[in-house]
């Protein structure tokens, strides 16, 4: 949202950001790059307007978070218990929420960790459903390394 108000002088909400990101958001630059019209208020006139935006200046308003992001499975990954460690090795790292669904995610994070990484099934839920499991069995949470 920054980066738009910086370049075009647009004010967007949240939730338009969030369209952006899972419409035309992109880990790595796309080729041909995806476009899509986006709607907000001129900083200037202060009134209505519409601009194109490409996943081109997506990649470019969030590549820094794409790297921390990378960078903090990579930190998480060098803690595991070597148990869970075996699991990740085995089964791979799975995606959840909004973030997954930024196109290319998985596989730049799959180069980043050399591990296989997947986008989790229906992730915009995964986690409400994770922890309401997580909260029935409270076994799993003691042997993924949680206690009370």
């Amino acid at each position: 949202m920054e980066y738009i108000r910086k370049k075009f002088n647009l004010l967007i909400g949240e939730r338009t950001g969030e369209e952006i990101k899972i419409e035309i958001g992109c880990a790595v630059k796309l080729d041909p790059p995806l476009t899509m019209e986006v709607s907000g208020r001129d900083q200037v006139s202060g009134l209505l307007h519409t601009i194109e935006l490409s996943s081109d200046d997506v990649f470019e308003a969030i590549k820094d978070q794409i790297r921390e992001i990378s960078s903090a499975l990579r930190s998480v990954l060098e803690e595991v218990k070597p148990d869970l460690a075996r699991d990740i090795v085995q089964n791979g790292v799975v995606l959840t929420g909004g973030g997954a669904l930024i196109k290319g995610l998985d596989k730049y994070l799959s180069d980043m960790v050399k591990l296989p990484v997947y986008v989790g099934e229906e992730p915009l839920l995964a986690v409400a459903k994770g922890t309401g499991e997580a909260i029935q069995d409270l076994d799993l949470l003691s042997r993924v390394g949680f206690s009370e």
